[in-house]
């Protein structure tokens, strides 16, 4: 037996030694640890209009080195590194732009030293872009159901404020809803989440901010600050409204000008914490318990949330007066497992019509002479929407002729500017014909647009260029007298009587009659024009256009020959290929590359490649990216 004994302990003794060789070979190896402080693990980002969001991160390290954070999908990279910056000591805060909806994805953060070696790593593994909504008001929007209810879909999470963590949708809800923890009961958000995620394909996370039994006045102030607790803690993810489900205990006793007032100044004090005007979807309630039927109690109320409504930023919800019998719970108040379903049912199909569906702006018959530019398209509730026209040659719009109407009348306007409705809406304006001198300037400014800029020297063309942007804000006051367009059209001639031709030069280079190029110099080089931006010792140019939009490929040269000097290629300028549908290849054989113009790419032909040097790909891609070009698959090496 002691034999026995003492081979265990010696035997322990050698487990002991070499456990601790492997710890403190394990500790020098992963001598330096990253901590990922934000976001939590089943965290959602709220996505914008364009399908995206900005993840925003936050890691504390102690160590030295490049921090950096990505977003992966398994073997997918979604978004590349992004690199930190240090905040404050140990801890790095940055943010991935334009993640795209959707996730599970994994965040992933690293430190790399300045030889690119990795020295600490850590990653969320559930990270999603899609749908975030805080939930309030009484008892049958907190976990009073009769039966709790999960959600089916794994993409589906529930925030705990209190905590600053997300777990998956399940009732009950992680919230202070008074009793406990809400009665221990279920809710309707596990229902809505799955219906919202089948019908979008994105995930979908709920705060839980009701309080049981409370009143409309109480959710202003002794309950506040559990909503106030949701909007500080969500703030960084982002949410797309606030889903309120109130009205019963104000039902009987609460007058409808107190009730208003209270609802008004619950949401002006979200919008104030939020920051900006966060919307509602208010659902219609007024059933208060078995039995009672104080009808016109209970039409006043409902009539009155739907008066708080305006079909842009606070919608109309639904309703669950109708929902009795096996739909309520045993004590005829609160909602059964049947009633949960229905209920979240019944938001999804709201939240679908008001919030998720784009509305299309159209144009009134009566409308001649010209076109409403936003007409045609669609867009989504809430967006803000600045109307202009395009008027036929010869025609203006009359100011203020702008109308939009939709079901409910017209809509006020600020500025020609509103909020788009859940609805589709009718404009109309009235265009007139311009006076007989506004024809003729518009003629003449016509007349000098048609001029090649190339040609001509660049001092003389900015006589005319300054003369055109003058006689244009004439035109484009329909009461400009004919004095002022006569002194407009006068100014046009003699600046182009005033240009300085160029002479042609080897190579089809226009050259200056005076040797050496002036910054601002435009000169044409094969199928390209380019624009002096620097002289001197660093000689260098821009791309600004193409000599000839009908040419299937161009080259972008590393260099360009002026009067004998060779200029880098360091930029290409702003809608410099815009338009060019017959451009289907473009060369960059240029590293000096710097900057590329927004739009530059506009209106490109969909099957435009753009080969890059091979060195310069990731740089130049985003770039390009920046420029408005979104086919990354279209630029190569």
């Amino acid at each position: 037996m002691r034999t026995y004994i003492s081979r265990i302990s010696t035997y322990f003794v050698c487990f002991i030694m070499l456990a601790g060789i492997f710890l403190m070979s394990h500790k020098v190896c992963a001598a330096e640890q990253i901590e990922i402080d934000f976001p939590t693990d089943r965290g959602i980002y709220q996505r914008n209009y364009d399908n995206t969001a900005d993840v925003s991160v936050t890691a504390v390290y102690d160590g030295e080195g490049h921090v950096k954070a990505r977003i992966v999908n398994g073997d997918s990279v979604i978004n590349d590194w992004t690199e930190l910056g240090k905040s404050e000591t140990s801890k790095y805060s940055g943010v991935i732009p334009n993640v795209p909806a959707g996730g599970w994805y994994q965040l992933e953060v690293a430190v790399y030293d300045d030889s690119g070696s990795e020295l600490a790593y850590a990653a969320v593994e559930h990270i999603g872009v899609g749908e975030v909504f805080i939930t309030g008001g009484q008892s049958n929007s907190c976990n009073f159901g009769g039966a709790k209810t999960a959600a089916a879909y794994d993409t589906v999470s529930a925030y705990d404020a209190a905590q600053g963590i997300w777990q998956h949708c399940e009732d009950s809800q992680p919230n202070s809803s008074g009793f406990a923890t809400g009665n221990g009961g279920g809710s309707p958000w596990p229902t809505l989440g799955d219906e919202l995620t089948e019908r979008l394909g994105v995930p979908v996370g709920f705060c839980s901010t009701g309080f049981g039994g409370t009143t409309i006045e109480g959710l202003c102030t002794e309950h506040y600050e559990t909503i106030r607790q949701a909007i500080t803690g969500l703030s960084r993810y982002g949410y797309r409204a606030f889903l309120i489900h109130q009205g019963e205990a104000d039902t009987d006793a609460t007058p409808m000008d107190e009730y208003s007032a209270s609802f008004k100044k619950l949401i002006a004090m979200t919008r104030e914490d939020a920051g900006y005007d966060l919307m509602w979807v208010i659902a219609q309630v007024s059933y208060a318990w078995s039995n009672y039927n104080n009808t016109a109690k209970m039409e006043a109320i409902t009539g009155t949330q739907r008066s708080l409504c305006n079909n842009y930023d606070i919608f109309i919800g639904p309703t669950t007066d109708d929902l009795l019998g096996d739909y309520r719970h045993t004590d005829n108040l609160h909602l059964s497992e049947k009633g949960l379903i229905e209920h979240g049912k019944r938001w999804a199909d709201v939240l679908m019509t008001s919030l998720f569906t784009r509305y299309q702006i159209n144009a009134d018959s009566s409308v001649t002479h010209g076109k409403i530019n936003q007409c045609s398209n669609s867009y989504y509730a809430g967006e803000s929407i600045k109307l202009t026209a395009q008027a036929d040659d010869g025609y203006y719009l009359v100011p203020g002729s702008f109308k939009v109407t939709g079901s409910e009348g017209e809509i006020e306007l600020s500025d020609d500017t509103f909020k788009m409705r859940a609805e589709n809406l009718t404009v109309t304006a009235e265009f007139a014909q311009l006076p007989k001198h506004l024809l003729e300037l518009g003629a003449k400014i016509k007349e000098a647009e048609l001029i090649n800029p190339a040609e001509y020297e660049a001092g003389s063309m900015d006589t005319l260029k300054a003369a055109v942007e003058a006689a244009k804000k004439i035109y484009a006051n329909s009461s400009a007298t004919e004095g002022e367009a006569a002194k407009a059209q006068e100014d046009i001639a003699n600046a182009i009587a005033g240009l300085v031709k160029l002479q042609k030069g080897p190579g089809n280079i226009y050259t200056d009659s005076v040797p050496g190029a002036v910054t601002g110099d435009v000169y044409t080089a094969g199928n390209l024009k380019y624009k002096v931006t620097a002289v001197g010792n660093e000689k260098k140019v821009s791309v600004i256009g193409l000599v000839n939009k009908n040419k299937p490929s161009v080259t972008i040269p590393k260099t360009v020959t002026i009067n004998g000097d060779k200029y880098k290629v360091v930029s290409v300028a702003k809608k410099a290929f815009a338009k060019a549908k017959k451009l289907k290849k473009i060369v960059i054989k240029s590293a000096y590359i710097k900057s590329i113009g927004k739009n530059a790419f506009k209106g490109t032909n969909a099957k435009l490649k753009i080969k890059v040097p091979a060195k310069k790909l990731a740089a130049y891609r985003k770039l390009i990216r920046k420029s408005g070009f979104k086919k990354m698959s279209g630029i190569v090496k």
